[in-house]
């Protein structure tokens, strides 16, 4: 059986798929932005990882004010 945020982040997922290339989306009569639909579904993702077990991936931060 599926955990509350693997729920959430299927349904973020399958509203990303639907929606790709707005800039805002209407869902339950009221308007979101894509990006937020972005950062809500990276939200989801991390919970799902942490429930089981797992940490997201490290991006590497750069100290030296260069980014490549």
């Amino acid at each position: 059986m599926a955990t509350f945020a693997q729920t959430m982040m299927a349904k973020y997922q399958t509203l990303l798929i639907e929606n790709a290339g707005l800039t805002s989306v209407d869902i339950d009569g009221q308007k979101v932005a894509y990006a937020d639909l972005e950062r809500k579904y990276e939200h989801w993702r991390k919970r799902v990882l942490q429930e089981a077990g797992k940490h997201p991936a490290i991006s590497r931060i750069r100290l030296d004010g260069y980014g490549r």
